[in-house]
């Protein structure tokens, strides 16, 4: 647990215009900081699995002026919360997967907005023997303040490798966004502004690879 307070801290006093917008330092009384960490990590041995649990909480209070206003208090919150199991068994196959939501709320002016979004993977390991093996990684993106067309995303990659001489040639087949997402986008939220950036993405693509040393 972190708790911070300033009795003087460097704000901010912005004028927006519709071309332009202007900022300037000032120096204003009182801000707070809160924030919580918990982490758990326990092992299974009946599955031979270790289950990792993240909760977070983390809490501002400040203010500042905008457009020649007095001053107004801001409000941030943010919680996060996730879980994750990996396996640890002897055979051939592996396994790590894991889901995190992250809540984000702001509140200035009488103005509230907020949203949840959601981060989830699942990766797969064959390790066969010393010289062939496998990895998939799959990913899933959730954003809660963007249109139901374009809120969600998934990813999926693999690589295969067959080590032919160790340590001096081997053969590699990649593959990259085989779910051929070509753009992704993502969004931020702040006392005065929401935005979105968006993202052009390589096409999906497969590679063969050869590794020499000498």
């Amino acid at each position: 647990m972190f708790y911070n307070k300033n009795f003087d801290f460097f704000s901010s006093n912005t004028l927006i215009n519709q071309n332009f917008t202007q900022s300037e330092r000032i120096v204003i009384k009182d801000r707070e900081l809160l924030s919580i960490y918990s982490k758990l990590d326990y092992y299974f041995k009946q599955i031979s699995s270790n289950l990792k649990l993240d909760v977070g909480y983390s809490k501002s209070n400040y203010k500042n002026i905008v457009n020649n206003s007095d001053l107004r208090e801001v409000k941030s919150n943010n919680y996060n919360y996730g879980l994750e199991l990996r396996s640890g068994f002897k055979g051939i196959f592996n396994y790590h997967f894991g889901t995190k939501w992250t809540t984000n709320e702001i509140e200035a002016s009488g103005i509230n907005n907020s949203f949840t979004d959601n981060v989830s993977f699942l990766d797969l390991s064959f390790v066969f023997n010393d010289k062939f093996n496998m990895q998939f990684q799959m990913e899933r993106y959730f954003f809660g303040n963007l249109d139901k067309n374009n809120n969600t995303y998934y990813f999926l990659d693999f690589d295969t490798r067959y080590t032919i001489k160790k340590n001096k040639l081997t053969l590699a087949l990649t593959g990259k966004n085989l779910f051929n997402t070509e753009t992704f986008r993502t969004f931020s939220i702040s006392d005065i502004s929401t935005s979105t950036t968006e993202y052009r993405l390589l096409k999906r693509f497969v590679l063969l690879k050869m590794e020499c040393r000498f």
